[in-house]
């Protein structure tokens, strides 16, 4: 209570909620702490990635399906590997691909499995233009052989642009699909990874955003229906502002909910901050990093000890009961509840039935939307020689820290490998098979070397895999600039300051 009404609290509540929990947490946030300071955005993230939610996903409607892929007359992906970051639209893309030859475009750095798999035609594109090549695409300019086909196919009518949460960190790629798709008309649709992002969306877990899409600015009907006073009307900061904010004194406590600090841009920052804030309330499912840093630890239901709501990437609801009964085990958002009466602020959000009903009955926004940030594209950067430009993505079985007792899951994961153009590997003068290795001034990361159609100077690595965690032990993503070298086997994967390697198994 003392850091609410003094230095203030960030809300980091990850993307792992059910609807009813990522609704909890923005309404603790602003009515028991008085703050816009929560973000969900566990991961890579930016203003533009803000400013294209506000506009084209919290709040709306259910205005693409699983039947427009069924349906379309072409498909481009961008900054999206369909089989590792969401299975179930690959499948789909690869049936209608096979049986009525349906286009699929992807912009990606290579073939990739989905690429090929899918029988789609590769728009190659450096990591981190891929904003230059979509603006191209609705523009119009400067087009290829393969990218003419793709804008001619999407101006056909009838296309659908599938957007991965990768194009967060890609400048003006999100703004270039979202005037691509309005040029053509073109449905566009955001996918991404965690099953409870888009939930978290349209739950106001965002700095800017209250529940159902409804600005911070124009929160007067909302406190209303909340019955309070008034709400927060300046937006929040964001993830990587919160935990800066908190390394460097800014904060008086943090809330956080199941975060992995391996899944955020820079994780050292996120130890740093857990550190350093006076006071430290973890949530979450099992033992982390997070939870020898915490003052308080809250041990929270997992999805099969409680009743809850997904919205799939469609904002589709899949409601689901309880499974296992009797546990003893409470929601986050049952502790949050618990905890917002001890601050004398209660929300009554004390079962999900309660939740559901309030969830329905809330107050529509009917009123603008954010316009899509106009975020110019960057050009490539100039290499020195042994340097190259990163590539990555998170594989669908990695080190995630839910894998944790589940072994022979995850040894069934792909087996971590570094790829580069066979003239880049000439150059640097690594054979297939042989260890490349990848630095920074953080550390190096050795994996043995696939050939692929990439770039030349480009070299791609898994996100965070075994023995490769590009946040922990290079402390960059992709499109930065990297070192490359042939490699030895290192006795451990070498981590930067004070980034432990405690983590998820």
């Amino acid at each position: 209570a003392a850091a609410r009404d003094g230095a203030g609290v960030g809300v980091l509540p990850g993307g792992r909620l059910t609807v009813e929990d990522a609704y909890t947490y923005a309404k603790f946030a602003r009515v028991a702490l008085g703050t816009n300071d929560i973000d969900m955005r566990a991961r890579e993230h930016s203003a533009e990635e803000l400013a294209f939610l506000e506009s084209s996903v919290a709040g709306r409607p259910m205005s693409v399906t699983y039947a427009d892929i069924d349906a379309a007359s072409s498909v481009l992906l961008a900054g999206f590997e369909a089989e590792e970051e969401s299975p179930i639209v690959f499948l789909r893309l690869r049936k209608a691909a096979r049986h009525r030859k349906l286009p699929v475009f992807s912009i990606a750095p290579y073939t990739t499995d989905t690429v090929r798999k899918s029988y789609a035609t590769l728009l190659k594109a450096v990591p981190g233009t891929e904003g230059a090549l979509l603006g191209a695409l609705a523009d119009r300019t400067g087009l290829d052989g393969p990218s003419t086909v793709a804008a001619d196919a999407l101006a056909a009518g009838g296309g659908l642009i599938l957007v991965g949460e990768r194009l967060a960190t890609s400048p003006g790629a999100l703004s270039a699909a979202a005037r691509r798709a309005a040029a053509t008309g073109a449905l566009l649709a955001w996918i991404p990874r965690r099953a409870g992002e888009r939930g978290a969306v349209v739950a106001g877990a965002l700095p800017s955003l209250l529940p159902g899409g409804r600005p911070v600015a124009d929160g007067g009907p909302l406190a209303a229906y909340w019955g309070v006073e008034a709400l927060p009307a300046k937006p929040g900061r964001d993830s990587t502002a919160i935990l800066a904010a908190a390394a460097s004194g800014g904060l008086g406590a943090l809330v956080v909910g199941g975060v992995d600090p391996l899944d955020l841009p820079d994780p050292g920052l996120a130890l740093d901050a857990f550190d350093q804030v006076p006071f430290l309330v973890s949530l979450e499912v099992r033992e982390s990093s997070v939870t020898a840093r915490a003052d308080v630890v809250f041990p929270v239901a997992p999805a099969v000890e409680k009743a809850g709501t997904y919205l799939d990437w469609e904002g589709r609801p899949r409601p689901f009961a309880e499974t296992l009964n009797g546990t003893g085990s409470l929601s986050d958002a049952r502790v949050l509840d618990r905890l917002a009466d001890e601050l004398d602020t209660p929300l009554g959000l004390y079962d999900v039935d309660v939740l559901r009903a309030e969830l329905e009955s809330l107050p529509l926004y009917t009123g603008g939307r954010t316009a899509p940030v106009a975020v110019g594209a960057v050009t490539p950067v100039r290499l020195n020689g042994g340097e190259a430009i990163l590539a990555s993505w998170r594989m669908l079985l990695d080190e995630g820290t839910l894998q944790d007792g589940e072994p022979f899951l995850a040894a069934t994961a792909r087996r971590p490998v570094a790829r580069l153009s066979p003239a880049t590997a000439a150059v640097v003068g690594v054979a297939e098979g042989e260890l490349l290795a990848v630095g920074t001034d953080r550390g190096t990361i050795t994996l043995p070397l696939m050939l692929a159609d990439l770039p030349d100077n480009v070299v791609w690595l898994p996100a965070n895999s075994a023995g490769s965690s590009i946040h922990r032990d290079l402390g960059v993503g992709a499109g930065a600039v990297v070192r490359i070298g042939a490699g030895q086997a290192p006795a451990a994967i070498i981590p930067g300051p004070d980034v432990t390697q405690e983590a998820s198994a």
